[in-house]
């Protein structure tokens, strides 16, 4: 046991774990980072190969349920998801908080675009984005860095936009285009989502977590959190109890508690720690812990041509995006809209993605594989409450934890608007002049709104600034909070959150308040 009680305890050093810690590190408090996997020196133990996604995308045991096997990639160690993320990163449209009042679809969020502006501008600058805002933006703005320049494969699917009408452009992008922060230029290896070796991917670990240890924050990894403790008669959260990697226990005790462990985890951890306060899970008296549960439907387009792309030189995703058929048009049979970014990926996952190609096909495409361009046709999934995350009543993990159960199953609008991406992508491939066209896999990208924010308690898990309605020492930051998903990747909103919250966080606690 650990008697020794910090001011904040943070649960997750990805993206936004990372970020809370910097920040508030910066106010002076005493932190702790708790990282359930291991820490690795990416130089070494991240040199390119297809390998490492075994040791930084989440590997332990969940159950995928329901009709549509959604697996959404997740992170884990020193640095989370950004360890394995492609590090594409627009800002939300203004629309995207407002489902409900502007298609009569969703949830409207208790906060707004002009509410994250300035953070999504503070993170922009802090973490190093190099693109351009591009011509569909919910307000001109500029980025640090300037864009990456379009590799051979960007260029032929632009050249496919263009011709359709489109407007392709060089997107936000968390990987270098020239040394900034004392991070080098990326050296376009096309490795980004086995680990970046040279630091030119901004990552939580290279980022906030390295300043705010050097600050003093203590990051302790192979710390899996399996318990928040709850003091019934104070009514607030006073740390909590993790295993290490020989299995032994212990408590960290904290003023405040701050969970930042994605969307799949994080409200696993809340139901293991159920309690007599609260017999269905930690902070869940309004039963939304778990449930809404969003991911974007994705359709993954490839285009073999005469000549070779090699795409797989370079940025993994986004040296393009399309960007035209985002917002919603009454005219059509669905709500909202979606994104088209080029995703070329390394051969076994090009593999993988090929969907239902078997036999002699899936050779003839494997062998066409310097050949081929590929979009990644990428909807916004809406919210339901039969998507949900619950602990499956018969798996456990290596702990003997009760695993993640991820049950998501696509509703109605979801298929259509992911069909329209994916036929969009055809019509654009086809532009491009490719001699073949063909549909790989459909799945879902990123997790979300596990956690909902709400001015209902009744309805929702915490408030605007990620604390919880039910324990007010208690907060998450990270995309659990989401209201509903938009159709673009979500990092971005994620941290510009986290970087409002810990704005909050600090200004209530140098008053006493928490």
């Amino acid at each position: 046991m650990n008697k020794d009680t910090v001011d904040v305890l943070i649960v997750g050093s990805g993206a936004c774990g990372g970020l809370v810690a910097k920040e508030l590190s910066d106010q002076g408090l005493k932190i702790v980072v708790l990282e359930g996997g291991k820490r690795y020196d990416p130089a070494v133990d991240l040199a390119n190969s297809e390998a490492n996604g075994a040791k930084i995308q989440w590997n332990e045991p969940r159950v995928y349920a329901g009709k549509d096997q959604v697996v959404p990639k997740t992170g884990i160690g020193v640095g989370g998801g950004t360890l394995t993320w492609l590090g594409v990163m627009p800002r939300f449209h203004q629309a995207d908080f407002r489902t409900r009042t502007l298609e009569g679809v969703g949830e409207d969020w208790p906060i707004t675009y002009k509410d994250l502006a300035p953070y999504y501008a503070k993170v922009e600058r802090d973490f190093g984005l190099a693109g351009e805002a591009g011509p569909f933006a919910p307000e001109p703005y500029s980025l640090p860095m300037p864009p990456h320049k379009m590799s051979w494969h960007a260029q032929v699917l632009a050249r496919g936009a263009s011709k359709a009408g489109a407007h392709p452009f060089a997107p936000p992008i968390a990987i270098n285009s020239e040394e900034y922060d004392g991070r080098p230029a990326c050296v376009y290896c096309g490795w980004c989502g086995s680990g970046c070796p040279t630091g030119a991917k901004a990552t939580s670990q290279g980022t906030y977590l390295a300043k705010a240890e050097a600050a003093g924050v203590r990051v302790i990894s192979e710390a899996f959190v399996h318990r928040v403790d709850y003091d019934s008669s104070a009514g607030r959260v006073t740390g909590v109890h993790y295993l290490d990697a020989e299995g032994r226990e212990h408590e960290q005790r904290a003023r405040m508690v701050i969970l930042s462990a994605h969307a799949v985890e994080t409200p696993r951890l809340l139901l293991m720690s159920a309690c007599p306060s609260f017999p269905d899970g930690l902070a869940n008296s309004s039963g939304a812990v778990g449930k809404y549960m969003l991911s974007h439907p994705t359709w993954q387009v490839f285009g073999t041509f005469d000549e070779p792309v090699n795409a797989y030189k370079g940025i993994q995703m986004g040296q393009v995006m399309v960007q035209d058929y985002y917002k919603p048009d009454p005219r059509h049979d669905y709500a909202r809209g979606f994104v088209l970014l080029s995703y070329m990926m390394t051969p076994i996952t090009y593999a993988n993605l090929s969907g239902d190609f078997v036999g002699a096909e899936l050779k003839r495409f494997l062998h066409d594989y310097p050949y081929t361009a590929a979009w990644w046709a990428h909807a916004e999934g809406l919210p339901s409450e039969n998507n949900t995350v619950t602990l499956d009543p018969e798996l456990k993990d290596r702990r003997g934890l009760p695993a993640a159960r991820v049950h998501i199953e696509w509703l109605d609008n979801d298929v259509k608007l992911a069909g329209a991406a994916r036929d969009k992508a055809v019509q654009l491939m086809e532009a491009s002049g490719a001699r073949k066209v063909r549909v790989g896999l459909n799945y879902g990208a990123h997790a979300m709104g596990t956690c909902r924010m709400g001015d209902n308690p009744d309805t929702s898990v915490v408030n605007g600034y990620g604390q919880s309605h039910d324990i007010k020492n208690l907060f998450i930051c990270d995309t659990s909070v989401f209201v509903t998903g938009s159709g673009l990747n979500p990092t971005l909103t994620a941290m510009a959150i986290a970087s409002r919250s810990a704005e909050y966080i600090a200004e209530r606690a140098q008053i006493g308040e928490l």
